[in-house]
């Protein structure tokens, strides 16, 4: 059987590069030797933390965004060839070890058929130039979120939480037309997103940065995305959520309930939460409704719309490709990423 080269998690906070066997080719499957992937930070991390389920089933192979391009296809399998470049996610487990979710390799078997088929990508391109698509799959978990909360032009957004997630919901919310606000406590990761195009950026490590983000939108936002996976985040979320118009002074007025038609603001909860969150649903919101959205994962359709973003120019994914590291060497950066020195980090197979 055929070894390649992966991250493994060998425990809790262990990682190393090592060798795993692939698991036999199906007839509706394909093999496909990888150019690229994409780091998942807040999920990957989790997992060498320990939590998903991780913990007492090491060794594992993290992650789940690949660009690869095809060796060989099954018997049955349609629309796919050999040489073809895709954007993948979710392969086939190893033969000899556990997968959460198995991207982090230098090979895979990936099934053509469900959600985690592959999507063809513009084809006839120098291997450097497939880079911006690495961004895809993670791209498009916030792309669904954002497309939930269906912005509307000239709309006020918040994202809470600069991350990967969040920092892609920020780049949708921008593309849709909504004035976006984002907030954090890391300074790095501030500073990227203003240099991508945000409206402002508050670091809620500082004295008043709550009032600052209230101001900011006015006392409240139409849409909220809470991308920080903290409890301090979503109670911040809860308290920047639009209120209804008499809710900003003292002179108590009950409108209809229907005030808002189909307007009510969106709650976009876009982050995995560990500790378990517990509100009063008459208190943490200060108005008679509110959409909480949990989009969760993406599909197969919001996975071909950021590929066509990308082709057609309409999203600049340079910001997130900046640490591009030899496969051997990301271990070391795995680190750089818990420390919080680096935000993104894509793995080059192509050795």
């Amino acid at each position: 059987m055929t070894k390649t080269k992966a991250i493994i998690y060998d425990g809790v906070d262990q990682i190393r590069f090592g060798d795993v066997t692939l698991p036999a080719l199906g007839q509706r499957q394909i093999l496909a030797t990888t150019l690229y992937t994409f780091v998942s930070p807040g999920t990957e991390l989790r997992v060498l933390g320990g939590h998903y389920g991780a913990e007492g089933n090491y060794p594992v192979v993290p992650g789940y965004a690949a660009i690869s391009r095809i060796l060989e296809v099954g018997a049955e399998v349609k629309g796919f060839k050999a040489g073809d470049v895709i954007s993948c996610r979710n392969p086939v487990g190893f033969a000899d070890c556990g997968s959460m979710w198995g991207g982090e390799a230098g090979a895979h078997v990936y099934a053509t058929e469900g959600e985690d088929t592959p999507i063809l990508i513009p084809q006839g391109l120098k291997d450097e130039e497939y880079l911006p698509y690495a961004a895809a799959e993670v791209a498009a978990i916030s792309l669904r979120g954002v497309e939930a909360a269906d912005p509307k032009e000239g709309e006020t957004a918040l994202v809470i939480g600069q991350g990967m997630i969040g920092q892609f919901s920020a780049m949708f919310l921008k593309l849709r037309g909504a004035k976006v606000v984002v907030a954090d406590v890391a300074e790095a990761r501030l500073a990227e997103s203003v240099q991508a195009g945000v409206s402002a950026a508050v670091n809620l490590s500082e004295p008043g940065a709550e009032d600052r983000v209230a101001r900011l939108g006015n006392g409240g936002y139409d849409i909220v995305v809470e991308a920080s996976g903290s409890i301090p985040g979503v109670e911040l979320a809860y308290r920047m959520i639009r209120r209804k118009p008499q809710n900003y002074s003292t002179d108590y007025k009950v409108e209809p309930i229907r005030f808002y038609g189909n307007d009510w603001p969106r709650l976009v909860m876009q982050a995995n939460y560990i500790k378990e969150i517990s509100i009063n649903p008459f208190s943490f919101f200060s108005g008679e409704g509110v959409t909480i959205l949990t989009p969760a994962d993406r599909g197969v359709e919001e996975r071909q719309r950021v590929i066509e973003y990308v082709r057609a120019g309409k999203v600049d994914m340079t910001p997130f490709l900046r640490n591009v590291v030899p496969c051997a060497e990301m271990p070391a950066y795995y680190r750089k990423l818990q420390k919080r020195e680096i935000v993104s980090l894509i793995g080059d197979w192509r050795q």
